[in-house]
């Protein structure tokens, strides 16, 4: 076992401390230049002791490159990372208009030009530091020259109303790599945590941008990889998680990975958001390693892999697309509103109970079943589903099997509508057992529809003191109970709603004083 370890793959550019060692800090020759005399300064740094500064005294669009001297190995996946701060909010213009942007390219006369922010985007509402991620080989909003490397790195703002005082626009280290956060190490009495997470990228000597602290939880952007390097051991409970904005990244840009079997990974009372509409933010479990997930949140999300050491327990998935079962438990977990095809694929549909899944309109509930067999299913719910067996693709079960026999038996829950793949698949109910119990021997027993005069049950002097009422559970499916004695008053039962389960009903008859033999 190890102490917590918290590293990262990217590679500093520029940081104004030292690298490189005299960092050439100029405005573009054209395009995004304006006369602004750019300067490195110690006035508000994010990292380390020094930062870039520009003043913005007359209004247009102005900028700063910094040169690295030589162009830095670049990898396509790579992303350029920066920070970049405006301490006069309205006075540039929207994110659509170049409002705060990011440059790169081979010189001052060739580079690209990425708008990341403005006036009503990100955090310049009330002005502060932001990290952004940029893929340079992306589809760019400007270009000046023809940009052939990157050794050269910036960004600017367009100015809609000049800053007389002081230098508004201000940068800091710039660096690159895929964006991975590494979580290794961890042992009992010193797990690894979100915490130390957001300690470790938010010191003044780090400011990684990967996960960040912020009010009321903390913010991720690229890989959390937990458990790569070596086994991770990490424990956290009742956090908050959102997945930052980024515009100009892959839909895999976003993701948390689980490495090494021997990693123990759990997560009490946790929840993730995603902002992103690019990169909603991946889950995989690269290895099988220990993952337990117990009353844990995830909303707005892209998809999920598990595998079959995991735990996965009151858990929500709101908006998220599909989950994989990979044989993981999976228990009281709640699928609604699924952007995927399916909200779950199972290969193991024994370890899933008492589960709820809501459909948005689209989209099946489970997917699996790829052989033909004898298959259960427990406590399981479905809530907006196609109400008939078809194939409109919102059926609750997609059966992939595309031969022989499948049946699939229900035990609790609601009776699922199936659409298959060619196999005959057989939707087997068992029967329900509603018991009356403490009559009086020999009454008469009424039970209908309720609000209805559609008879199920309509026995005469039933023998015992007990009746066993079997029926097929439907979702909200009411009866009306009555029962009759000469001597006794009727006993009525109105409205009664039919459980999944066997249950029982005392039955009270009063003796009619009033009768008369």
């Amino acid at each position: 076992m190890a102490e917590p370890a918290y590293t990262n793959d990217l590679t500093t550019i520029v940081d104004f401390d030292g690298t490189p060692s005299s960092p050439s800090v100029s405005e573009p020759s054209s395009g995004w230049t304006a006369g602004r005399s750019p300067a490195v300064d110690t006035d508000f740094p994010i990292q380390g002791t020094n930062h870039c500064s520009l003043i913005m005294n007359t209004t247009g669009k102005a900028g700063v490159l910094c040169s690295n001297g030589d162009s830095f190995s670049w990898t396509s996946g790579d992303y350029l990372f920066g920070w970049i701060v405006w301490l006069a909010p309205g006075a540039i213009a929207e994110r659509s208009s170049g409002g705060l942007a990011m440059l790169c390219g081979s010189s001052i006369s060739a580079y690209k030009v990425f708008y990341v922010g403005g006036k009503t985007y990100g955090a310049y509402p009330y002005g502060g530091w932001q990290n952004f991620a940029v893929d340079p080989e992306m589809t760019y909003d400007e270009v000046v020259g023809s940009p052939s490397a990157y050794n050269i790195v910036g960004g600017g703002a367009n100015v809609l109303s000049s800053v007389s005082k002081g230098a508004p626009l201000g940068f800091d280290v710039f660096r690159y790599g895929r964006g991975i956060f590494y979580i290794d190490g961890g042992e009992s009495g010193d797990y690894a945590n979100f915490t130390d997470m957001a300690e470790a990228n938010d010191n003044t000597t780090a400011r990684w941008g990967l996960f960040q602290s912020i009010a009321g939880g903390f913010k991720q952007k690229g890989i959390l990889s937990f458990g790569e390097n070596s086994l991770c051991e990490f424990v956290d409970s009742n956090k908050a998680i959102v997945i930052d904005d980024s515009i100009y990244v892959a839909s895999d840009f976003n993701r948390i990975e689980i490495h090494n079997t021997s990693s123990i990974i759990s997560w009490t009372n946790c929840s993730i958001s995603s902002l992103c509409a690019i990169s909603l933010g991946q889950f995989e479990m690269i290895d099988n390693a220990t993952v337990t997930f117990y009353s844990c949140l995830f909303k707005d999300m892209d998809t999920f892999i598990f595998q079959s050491n995991a735990v996965i327990s009151g858990c929500t998935f709101l908006r998220c697309g599909k989950v994989t079962q990979g044989g993981a438990s999976m228990t009281e977990l709640t699928f609604s509103a699924s952007t995927g095809t399916a909200a779950l694929v199972v290969n193991s549909i024994s370890n899933i109970s008492k589960c709820n899944f809501i459909s948005a309109g689209t989209g099946y509930a489970i997917e699996g079943f790829s052989a033909a067999g004898d298959y259960t299913i427990t406590d399981v719910t479905f809530t907006g589903y196609a109400g008939s067996d078809g194939s409109t693709g919102n059926e609750t079960i997609h059966v992939l099997a595309t031969s022989g026999i499948v049946n699939i038996n229900i035990s609790g829950g609601t009776t699922p509508t199936i659409h298959t793949a060619g196999a005959t698949v057989n939707v087997i109910i068992p029967e329900t057992t509603l018991t009356l119990t403490g009559m009086q021997t020999e009454s008469d027993i009424s039970i209908l529809t309720a609000g209805t005069t559609t008879e199920r049950v309509n026995v005469q002097e039933n023998s015992g003191t007990s009746y066993p009422y079997n029926y097929s559970y439907a979702e909200n499916d009411y009866i009306d109970i009555g029962v009759f004695k000469a001597g006794y008053i009727p006993f009525y039962i109105r409205n009664y709603l039919l459980g999944n389960t066997n249950s029982s009903i005392p039955i009270s008859q009063v003796i009619d004083r009033a009768y008369l033999e």
